[in-house]
């Protein structure tokens, strides 16, 4: 959950750096902004995808984790037994 904060500094940065390129007058460099602000939206839809990725891998390796901390914690109950 610690990438919603960079998501949302991204997502900032990306909408002061488009009102920034809003400023100019001509069509050229409103053209230039558009594909600017499309290739800037493929990036933070990149990020976020790798975001969501991180997470899946992440609560995966917590449930291994929780099943290896379980098989231990019977493995030594049993060991305590004999």
């Amino acid at each position: 959950m610690k990438t919603a904060p960079k998501l949302a500094a991204l997502l900032a940065t990306t909408f002061l750096f488009a009102g920034c390129m809003s400023t100019g007058s001509s069509s050229e460099s409103g053209m230039d902004s558009m594909k600017a602000m499309h290739s800037m939206k493929a990036s933070i839809e990149e990020a976020r995808a790798a975001a969501v990725q991180a997470n899946q891998y992440s609560q995966q390796a917590l449930q291994m984790a929780q099943q290896n901390a379980t098989k231990i914690d019977r493995v030594f109950h049993k060991s305590q037994m004999k």
